[in-house]
C-alpha cells in the first residue's frame, strides 16, 4: 500500500507541476469500465482545453508532458472533400448548410478550395491550443476550431467546426458548419 501511495503522489505532483500552455499526451490504460480513457488514449491535448483528468475514480490514465506540436509535422489535419461537395453542397440534406454557404458565394466547385482552407487553418489552430475541447462521440474525443472564411464580397465569417482528436496529434473534421459568429 505505501507504494501506491507514493506513485499517486507524484502522478498529482507531476499533474500540478503542469501549467496550462503545456502539451501532454494522454496514456490509457485498457480497461472495461465503459469510460472515455480508451477514446482519449495518444492524443495530444493543451493542458487548458484537455479533458477532465482524472476522468473517474478508477483512472489509471497518465499523462505524459510533450513538446508543442508542429503542423504538419507532429500534428496533421485531414478533411474529406466529400465534407464538401457530398454534404455541404448536397440536395439530400435539408439542413440550410448549402443555403448559407452559396449566400456567401460558394458553391460545389469550391469544394476543393474549403478542403485545403479549413485544413491549414485547423492545423495551425490545434497547435497553437486556439481550440475548445467538446466531449465525446462514440469514437473519440472532439474539439470545435474557429475557422475564418472570407465570402465573395469581402466579408469574414468566422465559422465554428468540429474536429476529431486522433492519435499523435491526428485531427479529422467531423463538422464542417455547426454555427458562426459575424
Amino acid at each position: 500500500m505505501k507504494k501506491l501511495g507514493e506513485i499517486t503522489k507524484k502522478i498529482l505532483e507531476f499533474f500540478l507541476s503542469l501549467k496550462d500552455d503545456d502539451w501532454v499526451e494522454w496514456k490509457a490504460t485498457a480497461n472495461d469500465w465503459q469510460d472515455n480513457c480508451d477514446k482519449f488514449h495518444e492524443c495530444y491535448f493543451i493542458v487548458k482545453q484537455m479533458p477532465k483528468y482524472p476522468q473517474h475514480s478508477n483512472c489509471r490514465c497518465l499523462l505524459k508532458k510533450i513538446s508543442k506540436p508542429v503542423p504538419n509535422i507532429t500534428a496533421n489535419a485531414t478533411c474529406d472533400f466529400q465534407k464538401f461537395a457530398g454534404y455541404v453542397f448536397s440536395d439530400k440534406y435539408r439542413d440550410g448548410k448549402k443555403e448559407i454557404f452559396e449566400s456567401w458565394g460558394y458553391t460545389i466547385e469550391d469544394s476543393a478550395y474549403l478542403q485545403k482552407l479549413y485544413t491549414a487553418q485547423a492545423i495551425e489552430k490545434y497547435c497553437n491550443g486556439e481550440y475548445e475541447y467538446v466531449g465525446t462521440n462514440n469514437y473519440s474525443a472532439k474539439i470545435s476550431i474557429e475557422i475564418v472564411l472570407e465570402n465573395k464580397n469581402g466579408k469574414k465569417q468566422l465559422i465554428k467546426t468540429i474536429w476529431s482528436v486522433g492519435k499523435k496529434g491526428e485531427i479529422t473534421l467531423i463538422t464542417p458548419y455547426s454555427g458562426h459568429k459575424y
